[in-house]
Order: C-alpha cells, then sequence, then structure tokens
C-alpha cells in the first residue's frame, strides 16, 4: 500500500503525459537560463565603473547593464511563476481525486496561482532562515573568542552546536515547506500557508518515511540517469572534444527536464499523503463523536 500510493502512481502520474513534462522542462530551462543570465549581467555591471574610463561613461554603462540584467531576471522569475502555477493545478486535480497531468493552458491563471505559490514558499522561507540566524548568532561571539584563545577543542563544540541547530531547523523547514503550499491549495487561501498548528495536526512518522523514501528514488533516479549520460561522455575523453562538448551539453540541457519530472513526483506523492492523513483524521473525528 505504500509503496503503491507514495511511489508507484507518483512515478506512473509523472510519467503518464511525458509531452506535458516536456513542456514544463523547457520553462525550466528558460527561467533558470534568465535567472542566472540576469544576475551575472547585473554583477558584471560593475566593471564598468573599476575601468579607467569616465565616470559619466561608466555610470551609464553599469545602469544600463543592471537594467538589462534585472529585466532579463525578471523574464526568469516570471516563467518560473508559470511552473509554481501549474504545480498548484497538478496539486488541485490530485486533491480531487484526477490521474490526469493538468493542462498548459490559461497561462494568466497559471501566473496569478504561481505568484502566490512562490510568495508563500518564500516567506516561508525567509521566516525559518530568520529564526535560524537568530539562534545560531549567538554562538559566533564564543566561536569567535575561542579562536582568538586557541582553544580547539571549544572551537569544536561551539562549532558542533552552530551545525546541529542548522540542521535541526533544516528539517524542521523541509518538514513544514512540503506540506504547507498543499494546505494552501486545499483551503484556497494564502492563509492556509501560515496555518502552522493545521500543519504541524497532518505530520507523522509516516509523513516521515514518505519524504525519505521519494528522496531516496530522486536519488536513485538520478544516479541512473547521470551514469547514462556520463557514457558518451566517457567516450568523448578518449575519441573528440566535439563528442565531449556534446555530451556535457547534453547533460545540462536534461537537467531541468529531469528537475520537472521530480517536481511533479514530489507533488503528487506528500498530495497523496495529505489526502489520506485528511481522511484518517476525519475518520477519527467522526467516531470520537459517536462515542460521546
Amino acid at each position: 500500500m505504500f509503496f503503491e500510493k507514495y511511489i508507484k502512481d507518483p512515478l506512473q502520474y509523472a510519467w503518464s503525459d511525458p509531452k506535458k513534462i516536456f513542456v514544463g522542462g523547457v520553462l525550466h530551462l528558460i527561467s533558470m537560463f534568465g535567472i542566472s543570465v540576469g544576475v551575472m549581467v547585473m554583477f558584471a555591471s560593475a566593471i564598468p565603473v573599476l575601468m579607467n574610463i569616465a565616470p559619466e561613461i561608466a555610470l551609464f554603462a553599469s545602469l544600463g547593464g543592471v537594467l538589462f540584467g534585472f529585466i532579463i531576471a525578471t523574464i526568469g522569475v516570471v516563467v518560473y511563476a508559470f511552473i509554481g502555477g501549474y504545480c498548484v493545478k497538478l496539486i488541485e486535480n490530485t486533491l480531487q481525486g484526477s490521474s490526469e497531468l493538468p493542462e498548459w493552458e490559461n497561462f494568466k491563471e497559471l501566473l496569478k496561482k504561481g505568484a502566490y505559490f512562490l510568495t508563500g514558499l518564500f516567506i516561508i522561507y525567509a521566516v525559518f532562515t530568520l529564526i535560524t540566524t537568530i539562534l545560531i548568532i549567538p554562538f559566533y561571539l564564543p566561536l569567535w573568542l575561542t579562536m582568538w584563545s586557541e582553544s580547539f577543542s571549544n572551537m569544536l563544540i561551539i562549532g558542533a552546536l552552530i551545525n546541529l541547530i542548522s540542521c535541526g531547523m533544516a528539517i524542521v523547514q523541509t518538514l513544514y515547506m512540503e506540506l504547507a503550499p498543499i494546505n494552501f491549495v486545499d483551503k484556497n487561501d494564502f492563509k492556509g500557508f501560515f496555518e502552522v498548528k493545521e500543519i504541524i495536526s497532518k505530520m507523522s512518522i509516516e509523513y516521515v518515511l514518505v519524504l525519505v523514501a521519494i528522496s531516496i528514488v530522486t536519488i536513485l533516479i538520478t544516479m541512473i540517469v547521470c551514469i547514462l549520460l556520463l557514457i558518451p561522455v566517457l567516450i568523448g575523453t578518449v575519441t573528440n572534444n566535439v563528442l565531449l562538448m556534446a555530451s556535457i551539453s547534453i547533460i545540462v540541457l536534461a537537467m531541468p527536464f529531469l528537475c520537472m519530472f521530480f517536481t511533479v513526483f514530489w507533488y503528487r506523492s506528500i498530495t497523496n499523503y495529505y489526502l489520506s492523513k485528511k481522511e484518517s483524521m476525519l475518520e477519527e473525528k467522526t467516531d470520537l463523536e459517536n462515542n460521546e
């Protein structure tokens, strides 16, 4: 039952319509390219200021570069919002019991839903980052003092505590961030991202096992794909540079499509768990009311 619901069904669902995964992969590629190139252009815009040229020209070139880079990065973010909107539709379909991947249509709706989706996730990420920072900051002064006093053992202990807190918060963040967007879609309310009590109530040992299982499957599939893609790279290293460069390009281009496949796989699996947990909680509530 566990394997069928959380591994087999999500994998079959993600592979049920390769064309839709392909569209998502193309959008992933455009988004990654736009964001990365845009950020690099904005950083590179500082170069004219550092060069020995007229200040007016340097300033104009730098501002123009920043603006151009910002526009490219914004396009990448907007495209990524379409993917976020598609994830919302995917979760909606699963909650409604559909076994078909949603269509890539009504991009205005996808953009709107994706904007809410990404904003909610960003706020959660920012909150957890802030909490983690507040928790570990008090340890940095003692760490700095131990470095000056050359107390190696104390430095190791404080460093271990910092890592322990960071890892603990990262685990809590992962547990929360995987369920929060599904609760948001289920409630059809932006506040669904922040219903802490409701989201925590749906966590269980089974939920942790689901996350571990789909993580292992993701790693295994990624390893298999990488091994298959590395074969032509190895051949290229002993034959010619053209084959080597072509093989590396294929690996780079394949990653966004693999990422889209895993996005569908993960959200399908976790939404299946959410539905199962929601049904079991309703049954428990009904039984409790009947006993009373």
